[in-house]
């Protein structure tokens, strides 16, 4: 039985007629792929709105985090942290997901300097706050965690602004998650035992703002499992030429016989020798590991060691923002970047900004396109979004995030870094919390810190001349 479709109407009217093609399909078929997208595109807007509604649903908390003073305390106690944090990791089953629009909760991890004030903070979904605490005090029993307001409301929200002025952007990786970024493993001294704690530089740039002058630093993390070692895997085996198994689907089982064929008719054409001599040549290739240079090999290993620890999804915010006649990118984004720049490697991995979420423009438009940007990035950093901006972010271990992400040990001397003296007796678990005006704690540290005693660094002569410095102001 043959079948056979007469398209001569189609070709004597359509030609002339684009219109006439488009309702000539749409009524011989066509309208079951146009009700199938109509479909899937209602689905997806009622999808995204199901996750507004669930993100909204969530009610957070700003913790503000002071440590011991004399913190003697290594990285690897806040590579605990991280790893506590983990534990938050839930995806929910498939009703949930893609019905109710459930999404995995986030952190914040937040540092800030207003006006030179630096401060410590984490924002959690509030049924994690004992989390946040027992991670917390399970490393610093001493540290001192205080709830406090959203600091970021003092801050306008549309631009161009007449009293304020803004840079923002997000950072980026410069290759692939699976290549690591310089941790603090590699800012120890191998003969002295020194650490060079690379934060140092940071929040002493950050110490030295000026009245009217902020700088906002974040880390929205997001827990995941472990499939991204699969991916880290995967380039491992490639970098070292071992065999990788080729990925399946649906359509594998036809290949796999079409290719079989292929293979015994030039088996048969050249009489069996081709075949035998290509299958044992491919079986006979020796693995490039052992003939990789150190500098190689050293990538290999690092991979391997990442994929070793616990790893979030990762999205890294800067904003500095400061009023119109202070507004000094010399001073507020220009220090903050080049102490970003201490994790960079030229072998392995590397932050750069990201030119799309970055306030700098050029040419035409300049004036609504930079505040188009302003105005974007300020909105994801409010809503400490990871699905705002440019991607979903990358991925970082807990040893990377614990390297970017640290409290300051006790050698670091920037002078306006709150720390606590000693421990506050927690309050009885039936009294109700509150949390404490942004601005209020600001005084009350700032009072604690006009009161300490300034102590000179060891080794300066007297006879110096010294500028004011914050901490005497």
């Amino acid at each position: 039985m043959n079948i056979s479709i007469d398209f001569t109407a189609l070709t004597s009217l359509g030609l002339s007629n684009p219109l006439f093609i488009a309702w000539w399909i749409f009524i011989n078929g066509g309208w079951v792929v146009f009700i199938a997208l109509f479909i899937v595109g209602l689905y997806i807007m009622k999808l995204e709105n199901a996750r507004m509604r669930y993100r909204k649903s969530i009610k957070y908390i700003l913790l503000a985090i002071d440590v011991p003073k004399e913190n003697e305390q290594s990285l690897k106690a806040v590579e605990q942290i991280f790893a506590q944090l983990a534990a938050a990791e839930s995806k929910g089953n498939l009703y949930e997901r893609y019905w109710k629009g459930k999404v995995q909760d986030t952190f914040s991890m937040e540092l800030v300097s207003i006006e030179g004030y630096i401060q410590f903070l984490i924002r959690a979904p509030d049924p994690h706050r004992d989390l946040v605490e027992a991670a917390i005090y399970a490393q610093y029993p001493d540290a001192e965690i205080t709830e406090v307001d959203d600091y970021t409301k003092m801050i306008p929200d549309i631009y161009p602004d007449k009293n304020f002025d803004l840079f923002g952007t997000e950072l980026t990786l410069a290759k692939e998650s699976a290549y690591p970024i310089r941790t603090y493993m590699n800012f120890e001294h191998t003969l002295t035992q020194t650490f060079a704690d690379p934060m140092a530089s940071i929040l002493e740039a950050l110490s030295r703002l000026q009245t009217g002058e902020q700088v906002w630093f974040q880390l929205v993390l997001t827990p995941i499992d472990s499939k991204w070692v699969k991916n880290a895997t995967y380039r491992v085996k490639k970098l070292i030429g071992e065999k990788i198994p080729k990925r399946t689907n649906i359509l594998s089982p036809l290949g796999d016989v079409a290719r079989g064929f292929g293979d015994e008719a030039l088996n048969q054409l050249a009489g069996g020798g081709i075949a035998a001599s290509e299958n044992s040549q491919k079986k006979d290739l020796p693995s490039k590991m052992q003939f990789l240079s150190p500098g190689d090999r050293n990538i290999v290993e690092a991979i391997q060691e990442k994929i070793s620890k616990i790893g979030f999804k990762t999205k890294i915010r800067i904003i500095y923002v400061a009023r119109k006649e202070l507004f000094d990118k010399k001073r507020g984004v220009n220090p903050i970047m080049g102490g970003i720049l201490q994790y960079n490697t030229q072998n392995l991995n590397a932050f750069k900004a990201h030119k799309k979420t970055k306030t700098k423009v050029n040419y035409f438009r300049v004036k609504k396109r930079l505040a188009y940007r302003q105005r974007k990035i300020i909105r994801a950093y409010k809503r400490r979004a990871n699905y705002l901006g440019i991607g979903e972010g990358f991925i970082l271990n807990i040893e990377e995030l614990a390297s970017i992400y640290h409290f300051p040990i006790s050698e670091i001397t920037a002078p306006l870094v709150q720390k606590t003296e000693i421990r506050k007796a927690g309050p009885p678990s039936t009294l109700p919390r509150q949390a404490m005006d942004y601005q209020t704690l600001i005084e009350k540290k700032m009072d604690t810190i006009k009161a300490e005693p300034i102590t000179p660094k060891a080794g300066v002569p007297e006879n110096l001349p010294i500028g004011n410095e914050k901490k005497d102001e």
